[in-house]
């Protein structure tokens, strides 16, 4: 779970759907990202469309985001 083994797990915070994304995309989404450096890299749910959030990653200019942090 979270950053190991070179993903990330990310969650949909509608349907609630799993999926790991490449470490090496993510970080790579974080570098080009110039907008709200308080939110992480985010991608769309492939099953419903809703916002994926990390499960836990810590980004490149060293803010953590967590799932816990969006959903009880």
């Amino acid at each position: 779970m979270g950053e190991c083994q070179g993903v990330i797990s990310y969650i949909c915070l509608e349907c609630h759907e799993y999926e790991e994304i490449p470490l090496d995309v993510v970080r790579t989404m974080d570098a080009m990202d110039d907008g709200d450096p308080t939110a992480p890299p985010q991608f769309s749910c492939e099953k419903c469309g809703g916002t994926m959030y990390p499960e836990y990653y810590k980004g490149l200019h060293g803010n953590e985001y967590k799932i816990t942090d969006v959903i009880e």
